[in-house]
């Protein structure tokens, strides 16, 4: 088959697509309620920007100088045809609506389908970036499809923590022929998150390459996630896995490991960690804290009873000062109370009051449509999580995070995490050298200059710190 650049004139089934009515979803997906898909949808559509689309192909004819068939699962609106040298392109897309208004190449089509429904073995490149979305909003239905077909192809089955791009990047390996290459934009967290071990392990079972490209923290303005390119090519079964990373002038450095430092933070054993004495838990996620955190405005103009409606809570420590280590009544006044954050949680733990249920009955139902709220007998209850004797950030700039015993005996919230099991006079020592852990250079980078480190992570240095006592 001829070889086409792939910016040429618009193809017959792009005609075709324009003058139909496409419908947003196939009618027979049986995935879920109208709700869980469309917030799926809704979340999926991240358009990837030009300049990104046009690295991804650099990389991959850099390795390969002709491509036959390339497949593009999650393709939105086909925009990777629209680069390249390559026979054919085939984009495979759920939304209907992303469908109806793509110009392609004349090598080039879009099908309306869920990608899980096609089975393919010969693609010579998986290209493209899959969708973004959190394991709480995956649609029972569809995670129950996916998971299937990937475990009769490969018999992998992939972690109930794993997001949706990890069961694309797993179908797009499937995909590729026995030489075949794929070439991803997926969350640069991959090469290191325990929910995506069977993904690597399945490479590694197999011998393929990989290089992984760390992006710029703005390649994408909606995702709070650092991305990466992702290579994999399977003619090459040498083992050789390799990182890079994006500087500022756009080209790419080596790395010596995963991160800038070659000591990379380890995760603790997760049993190990349940059973250990004093251990980290997330912060809870409650649904949605827009509407179930409150700052003392809110509170007040709500007439919400402190200890009766509403409990201290603890959504973030970036704006405390590096100095302050102990979160007792007068800094949470300063910091939180004044400072205007959301520092009370909604007291699930009793009945509700005439207040607080005149609340939570007027809150509005687009303000709460996420997967959480939906999928509660009453939208707003969640279990209380225990008070946790010191609260730790875990996402963090520079080289150290922050923590303070939680005097004020808070709930962790989102990001921040709630350490358990300390005892009370051992507390503010544990604080004093949590804080001066180097944790910046040894865990994963996400956005925006944003360090992360994981609850399990976060438990290998806790047990460090308490093996002596």
């Amino acid at each position: 088959m001829r070889t086409v650049l792939a910016n040429a004139n618009v193809s017959e089934a792009t005609a075709l697509y324009q003058g139909a009515l496409l419908s947003r979803l196939d009618p027979n997906h049986e995935w879920g309620s109208e709700a869980e898909v469309t917030l799926y949808l809704d979340r999926c559509q991240v358009d990837t920007p030009d300049g990104l689309v046009k690295k991804v192909w650099s990389e991959v004819l850099r390795r390969r100088e002709r491509v036959g068939k390339v497949v593009d699962f999650g393709a939105g609106d086909g925009r990777f045809s629209r680069e390249g040298r390559y026979q054919q392109y085939m984009g495979v897309e759920i939304d209907g609506h992303r469908c109806a208004v793509s110009e392609l190449p004349i090598n080039a089509k879009l099908i309306h389908a869920c990608a899980f429904s096609q089975i393919i073995t010969d693609a010579d490149l998986c290209i493209g970036n899959p969708p973004y979305v959190r394991n709480q909003d995956l649609p029972v239905g569809w995670r129950q499809k996916a998971s299937k077909v990937l475990e009769e192809r490969c018999g992998v089955v992939l972690s109930g923590l794993a997001n949706a791009w990890q069961y694309f990047f797993l179908l797009s390996v499937l995909s590729a022929k026995a030489d075949g290459i794929v070439a991803l934009v997926i969350p640069y967290e991959w090469v290191s998150r325990p929910s995506a071990r069977a993904v690597r392990e399945f490479i590694r079972k197999n011998h393929w390459n990989v290089e992984v490209f760390r992006l710029l923290d703005d390649s994408f303005d909606r995702v709070l996630t650092t991305s990466s390119i992702t290579i994999v090519d399977k003619s090459k079964r040498n083992r050789m896995w390799s990182y890079f990373e994006q500087g500022d002038d756009g080209a790419f450095v080596r790395l010596p490991a995963v991160t800038a430092s070659s000591k990379f933070l380890q995760y603790s054993d997760h049993k190990k960690a349940a059973q250990a004495t004093v251990k980290a838990r997330r912060g809870l996620s409650p649904g949605t804290q827009r509407v179930l955190t409150l700052t003392e405005a809110e509170r007040a103009r709500l007439g919400l009873q402190v200890g009766r409606d509403v409990v201290p809570c603890v959504t973030t420590l970036r704006h405390l000062p590096s100095d302050v280590l102990r979160l007792d009544k007068a800094a949470f006044q300063r910091f939180y109370i004044r400072g205007e954050r959301k520092c009370w949680l909604l007291n699930t733990v009793l009945a509700p009051s005439r207040r607080l249920q005149a609340y939570v009955d007027s809150v509005p139902a687009e303000e709460r449509a996420t997967a959480t709220c939906e999928g509660r007998s009453e939208w707003w209850k969640f279990t209380m999580p225990a008070v946790p004797e010191a609260l730790v950030s875990t996402g963090f700039r520079g080289l150290y995070t922050k923590s303070v015993a939680n005097v004020v005996r808070a709930r962790a919230v989102g990001g921040v995490a709630g350490v358990y099991g300390l005892r009370l006079r051992e507390r503010d020592g544990f604080v004093e050298r949590l804080v001066q852990k180097r944790l910046g250079d040894r865990v994963v980078s996400h956005s925006h200059g944003l360090r992360k480190v994981e609850i399990n992570q976060l438990n290998s240095v806790i047990q460090s710190l308490t093996k002596a006592r």
